[in-house]
């Protein structure tokens, strides 16, 4: 069993269809199909369920991507142990993030990493939460970056910096002629006395009004529907899209308001704002976490990479000018 044997499985189990891993993996549909059915026939039983599309993997298949999974894990630690003991010389650092996170967040990061380092290989996973967790789980990533609740007994997660939502108006939108007086984009950006003195408004004033959410991420409908629940409404979502930058630029063109994180406002580079307004921490505040697998090795230039971003964060680059993380 090798390693390339091992990675053409999980490859054809991932993209349930052999043409969509051959392109993956940067060889012919015609050979990898033969490779599959080498491996089926070492075995002496099937791993690809073929009579359906897309392909589903059979019980045994199931079985063996769970321990491929396993051993590459195991094989990457061993590497990355190897390549301790000559210094930061080689070696490989894992990060997932939401692609969100990636554009406005973590470039700065691993440029200056890079940069100290130039031999280490960065590989960068863009998912969600829930996948990059699983991804986590199973030895594929060192790190994932992002919010939400960590399962204590596996996971070790470490707090970075303070994430907050935002009631988003559009300038234009008869609910700003009601609400108090709002914070621009510049009032949070420079922390003003304005900022500084404006209270929290209760949500349920929107109660009424056409929100626009995202289908996926941390900054989903569900997020949007646990906040507005918790203020005694359903939100009238009016239009779903696919990510928090789209339900940004949706808000500013007057179609609806939305709840905006303050890590958008920072690093996001856009010329116009809508009208922001503060909501109870109790609702809104959470933590953007370093997460890792408990008691798992972490290289050392994993480690390096680690301390490197807490520094950043430490200094307060993720609420300062000069450009995304």
């Amino acid at each position: 069993m090798t390693t390339q044997q091992l990675n053409y499985v999980i490859a054809v189990a991932e993209c349930q269809s052999i043409s969509k891993a051959a392109e993956r993996l940067y060889v012919t549909q015609p050979s990898l199909s033969q490779y599959i059915h080498s491996i089926e026939r070492q075995l002496g039983m099937k791993l690809f369920d073929r009579s359906v599309t897309p392909l589903k993997l059979t019980d045994a298949g199931r079985l063996y991507v769970d321990w491929a999974r396993k051993i590459l894990a195991m094989e990457e630690s061993m590497n990355n142990a190897m390549s301790d003991l000559m210094g930061l010389e080689t070696g490989s650092v894992r990060i997932g993030a939401s692609p969100f996170r990636v554009r406005c967040l973590l470039a700065r990061s691993i440029a200056a990493f890079h940069a100290n380092y130039p031999k280490i290989q960065m590989t960068i996973r863009e998912a969600d939460m829930k996948q990059l967790l699983d991804q986590l789980t199973a030895g594929e990533i060192d790190f994932a970056i992002g919010t939400g609740e960590f399962t204590e007994k596996q996971l070790h997660a470490e707090p970075l910096a303070e994430e907050r939502l935002y009631l988003a108006v559009p300038q234009e939108h008869p609910l700003a002629e009601k609400l108090p007086e709002p914070l621009t984009a510049e009032d949070i950006l420079q922390g003003t006395p304005r900022y500084l003195r404006q209270k929290p408004i209760d949500l349920s004033l929107a109660a009424e009004e056409r929100f626009i959410a995202a289908n996926a991420g941390e900054f989903d409908r569900d997020k949007l529907n646990t906040v507005c629940r918790k203020c005694g409404f359903e939100p009238n979502v009016a239009f779903s899209v696919q990510t928090i930058e789209t339900v940004f630029s949706f808000t500013c063109s007057n179609m609806g308001i939305a709840l905006i994180p303050d890590s958008l406002i920072y690093y996001g580079n856009f010329g116009r704002h809508p009208y922001y307004y503060t909501l109870p921490d109790s609702l809104v505040l959470s933590h953007i976490s370093l997460v890792s697998r408990r008691n798992a090795f972490l290289s050392k230039a994993a480690s390096e990479y680690a301390l490197l971003l807490k520094q950043l964060v430490d200094v307060g680059t993720w609420r300062m000018g000069g450009g995304p993380l």
